[in-house]
């Protein structure tokens, strides 16, 4: 009740306010020179909004007072604010006159926004104020406008911020995301003109992302062939040269040394961070364009030459990698063998390999198995072939699913010298866990494997997969004395199958313990 009165009181006294401002101009012919008088006055913004809301007087005046509270210099309140709230008043009484008086604003608000014959500020401090109220008021009076007039306000206010995306993203009331996200589709297609190699990374990731996300597919093939030139501008001469002005600019300010050497290493480093940092991000908003995904696939291959400094082959390397993370999500199946020539090429260093392995696993198809056997049938015990054997072992397991893990397991090496790490195994085992259905036979049946490295998968599915009534499976293996063959078995204290058992009992039992523990799939008889 209390809530109740005080807003019937609030809306008395905005009334009673408004009847105030109106008595004062009640018997007096308002002028346009009253208006501009007004503006810097105490109780000049009541009286312009009261000449706002009268629909006594023309809608051309009316439509001035609506704009000049936009143009006020002030500091004591928010006046874009103050227009909202009087549009917000008059569409409740009025609305075929609110349109017009929006309408009519238009072409102001377009003048205000560009400058007009305003002199710039200093850059640093940003886009001057008026551009900013001016602005924000167009996006408010968006809803409020005719259908031709809309597109008119939103070309301007979107147009506004591609001007210079990175120094106006934040400006005003409203960010550049708040604003294309509440105007959709078409106002995203302006994004596209706002992306260029000269800005900052983080703004030309931003505008990618808010294309990618909420573009027609028109506006998306339209910016991802951008985005491809962007990145490609960057490569060049150009580029660097303009990157140096700005090096060399920069360095003479600070009164420092120039040095030609010098500034050329530094502006390969920009460029670099631009492409890594900037562009190959950005594109990974777009990668679902083939154009995108082609692009970043010819960067992945371009393998640095032979001969090249290490640190230009661990840029090259590390621009390879970034280009097949952008792809991340977004890789097909006309990717694959290319791909698999990335992820399993020996020539290539690890961090490449090891992303397209992940896009292979994005792919998801099977077609890959036959190609990645080898690597799983490694016997090799150096530490880089161990970790591709389990890298290809469970993205084999990932992309087989149930049907792929007798095989599987029958091709891992059973050699005793090789050695399998307590990591690799328990992965293979969680691997087999995570299918459905999950082949509680199949690893159950290689806790009687006479290879120790079998057993311990087929303990650590257990521990992860079993029940309470699983654990005698798991008590008769603590009496195994096989020895893990592998670096780190010493250093977890659990040298033995025996020991991996315990350690799998006190495991189950504590996942069981834990409440709302997902039950067991329902065990195959033994034997199975």
């Amino acid at each position: 009740m209390h809530e109740r009165l005080s807003s019937r009181r609030g809306s008395l006294l905005r009334g009673l306010l408004l009847l105030a401002g109106l008595s004062l101009l009640a018997g007096c012919k308002v002028t346009a020179e009253d208006i501009e008088y007004w503006q810097g006055t105490v109780k000049g913004p009541g009286k312009i909004v009261a000449v706002m809301l009268a629909e006594r007087y023309p809608i051309e005046l009316r439509t001035q007072a609506a704009l000049a509270l936009v143009e006020m210099e002030r500091n004591d309140r928010d006046y874009v604010q103050s227009l909202q709230q009087a549009i917000q008043t008059l569409q409740s009484q009025d609305p075929e006159a609110t349109q017009q008086i929006v309408d009519g604003m238009v072409a102001g608000l377009q003048e205000m926004m560009r400058g007009g014959n305003e002199t710039q500020q200093d850059p640093a401090l940003g886009p001057p104020l008026s551009q900013v109220r001016a602005k924000d008021a167009a996006y408010i009076l968006i809803p409020h406008a005719s259908p031709a007039t809309r597109q008119q306000l939103v070309a301007g206010v979107v147009g506004w911020y591609a001007v210079d995306f990175a120094e106006r993203n934040l400006s005003g009331n409203y960010s550049a995301e708040q604003v294309v996200r509440s105007l959709g589709a078409p106002a995203a297609e302006q994004l596209v003109d706002a992306m260029s190699a000269e800005q900052p990374q983080q703004a030309l990731i931003k505008i990618a992302e808010l294309i990618g996300q909420i573009g027609s597919p028109a506006t998306k093939g339209r910016a991802a062939q951008r985005m491809v030139e962007i990145e490609r501008q960057m490569e060049g001469q150009e580029f660097l040269d303009w990157l140096k002005g700005k090096i060399r600019t920069s360095l003479q300010e600070q009164g420092r040394e120039v040095d030609d050497g010098r500034i050329t290493l530094i502006a390969e480093i920009n460029r670099d961070n631009f492409i890594n940092e900037g562009a190959l991000p950005a594109m990974k908003n777009l990668a679902s364009e083939e154009v995108v995904r082609a692009r970043l696939m010819e960067i992945a291959r371009q393998a640095p030459p032979a001969d090249a400094q290490p640190a230009i082959a661990e840029a090259a390397n590390l621009r390879r990698q970034k280009a097949l993370q952008a792809l991340e999500g977004n890789a097909t199946a006309a990717e694959l063998t290319a791909l698999l020539d990335l992820a399993l090429d020996e020539t290539n260093p690890i961090n490449v390999r090891d992303y397209a392995f992940d896009r292979v696993g994005d792919i998801g198809s099977r077609d890959a198995i036959p190609r990645l056997w080898p690597l799983v049938q490694t016997a090799d015990n150096d530490v880089l072939k161990k970790r591709l054997r389990w890298r290809a072992g469970e993205l084999v397991l990932a992309l087989g699913g149930p049907e792929v893990v007798p095989e599987f397991l029958a091709k891992l090496p059973a050699d005793r010298a090789v050695e399998y790490e307590p990591e690799e195994l328990a992965g293979y085992a969680q691997r087999m866990n995570q299918m459905t259905p999950a082949p509680v036979a199949v690893a159950e049946a290689q806790l009687r494997s006479p290879s120790w490295h079998l057993r311990i998968i087929g303990i650590r599915f257990v521990e992860r997969h079993g029940g309470e009534a699983d654990v005698a499976k798991l008590q008769r293996l603590t009496s195994d004395s096989a020895t893990g063959v592998g670096a780190s078995w010493e250093s977890r204290e659990i040298p033995t199958v025996g020991k991996v058992a315990e350690d799998a009992i006190a495991k189950l039992r504590e996942r069981l313990a834990t409440p709302n523990a997902a039950a067991p799939a329902e065990a195959a008889p033994a034997g199975e």
